[in-house]
C-alpha cells in the first residue's frame, strides 16, 4: 500500500489538516450498496449525540447548505461535524490563489489533491449534490464510503485509497453519520467532473477500521473524566486528531499503533521547513505534559500555542480554520481528553514557525 507516501503528500495540496479525501472514479451505481452499519465501538461513555451537550443543535455554519436558523437540528450537527470536527472541506474544497477556499466551489473536489513526484495524482471526489457529485447515491452508499472505504459501482466495490481516513470515521456514532448525509444533501450542486486518479492510488483492499479498543482511555481517576470520553470520540474516531498526530506505516492498519497521538508525522506543504505534527500525550519532556486544558483550547480556536508563537499548517486551528468553529465545550472536551492521554516519549524535531521567517 502507499499508505506512508501518501499521508505524507497529502498535504502539499492543502493548508488545513486532512480529513476527507477520495478515489478513483466510476459511473455510480446509483442502487444497491452495503447498509454501511458497522458497531460504533468505542467506550459505554461515548455520547449519542457524539460531541457535548454544548455542541450546536440547529443554526449551524451553513457553509454550502441551507445555513443559519433555516437547518434542522439534524442538517446543523452535519453541517458541524462536516466543517468543523472532520474539516472535510478541508479536502474537498479547491483553494483560490490566496490560499482561501473558493467557496463557488465549495465541496466540489479538489483535481490533483496529491501529486507525487512522477506527476501521478489523486483527485479528491465532488461532494455536492450534482450528477456529477453525491446525487445519484443513495444514503447507505454514502455511508459505506465514509464508514467502510468502499465504493460501490456497476462493475463492483472499488476500495478506497486511505488517504481518506474512513478507518477512523468507522467509529461515527450512527446518529453522526445520518447527520453527515443530510447535511450533504443540503449542499448545492456543483458540476466537477472529477477525473479519475492515477492507478499508483489504487490499493487491493480497504484499510482496516481502527479498533476503538486501541484507541487510550482517560484513566479512572481522571478529575474531568466524563468531559475527556467526550473528547476520545471528537478527536479520534469523528474528528482527524489521531490521524494527523499518529506516524503511519505500511500496513493495512494505516497508523501506528503504538505511537498514537505521539506525533512525528511530516507535512511537506512546501513551506521553508516541513512541519511535523506534535506529540500530544502527557509526556513532560517531548509531549504536552507541561500544557493546561486552556492552553490546548486557545491553541485550537486561536491557533496559538502556550507561548504565544503561531501553530503551522496544515493544523486547521484559529479564526480561519476548521477548529476555529469548535464548540468552546467541545475544545474543552477534547483538550481534557489530551490532557489524559498516557505518556509517550517520542521527541518531534519540528522547526516550522508561524508565520514563516522571511
Amino acid at each position: 500500500m502507499l499508505v506512508r507516501t501518501l499521508s505524507a503528500l497529502v498535504a502539499t495540496a492543502v493548508i488545513a489538516m486532512s480529513a476527507c479525501s477520495s478515489d478513483d472514479d466510476d459511473t455510480p451505481a446509483g442502487t444497491g450498496g452495503s447498509a454501511g452499519k458497522p458497531s460504533t465501538g468505542g467506550s459505554a461513555g461515548k455520547p449519542s449525540t457524539g460531541g457535548s451537550a454544548g455542541a450546536p443543535e440547529a443554526g449551524g455554519t451553513g457553509l454550502g447548505g441551507e445555513g443559519g436558523a433555516t437547518e434542522s437540528p439534524l442538517v446543523a450537527r452535519g453541517d458541524y461535524l462536516v466543517n468543523h470536527v472532520a474539516a472535510c472541506s478541508d479536502c474537498h474544497t479547491p483553494r483560490l490563489p490566496t490560499g482561501a477556499p473558493d467557496m463557488t466551489q465549495y465541496l466540489a473536489g479538489v483535481e490533483c489533491f496529491v501529486k507525487l513526484e512522477n506527476g501521478d495524482c489523486l483527485h479528491s471526489r465532488n461532494l455536492t449534490n450534482d450528477a456529477t457529485g453525491l446525487k445519484n447515491r443513495t444514503d447507505a452508499e454514502i455511508k459505506t464510503m465514509i464508514r467502510d472505504g468502499i465504493r460501490p459501482t456497476d462493475s463492483g466495490d472499488v476500495p478506497l485509497n486511505p488517504v481518506m481516513p474512513y478507518y477512523v470515521f468507522h467509529n461515527i456514532t450512527d446518529e453522526d453519520i445520518d447527520a453527515i448525509v443530510a447535511f450533504l444533501r443540503t449542499v448545492p450542486g456543483v458540476e466537477h467532473d472529477v477525473p479519475p486518479s492515477a492507478d499508483s492510488f489504487a490499493v487491493p483492499a480497504a484499510a482496516n477500521p481502527l479498533d476503538p479498543d486501541v484507541i487510550p482511555l482517560p484513566a479512572d481517576d481522571f478529575p474531568e473524566h466524563a468531559s475527556a470520553m467526550r473528547g476520545r470520540y471528537l478527536a479520534a474516531e469523528a474528528g482527524v486528531c489521531i490521524e494527523c498526530h499518529t506516524q503511519h506505516d505500511m500496513t493495512a492498519d494505516v497508523l501506528k499503533l503504538d505511537m498514537l497521538f505521539a506525533g512525528g508525522e511530516e507535512f511537506p506543504i512546501g513551506l521553508p521547513v516541513t512541519p511535523v505534527s506534535a506529540n500530544l500525550t502527557s509526556d513532560s519532556d517531548t509531549g504536552l505534559g507541561d500544557w493546561s486544558a486552556d492552553d490546548i483550547v486557545k491553541a485550537l480556536l486561536t491557533g496559538v500555542d502556550d507561548e504565544g508563537n503561531g501553530l503551522c499548517p496544515p493544523m486547521p486551528s484559529g479564526p480561519m480554520g476548521a477548529f476555529g468553529g469548535l464548540h468552546p465545550d467541545d475544545a474543552l472536551d477534547i483538550a481534557n481528553y489530551i490532557k489524559s492521554l498516557p505518556p509517550i516519549s517520542n521527541s518531534v524535531d519540528d522547526m516550522c514557525s508561524w508565520p514563516p521567517t522571511p
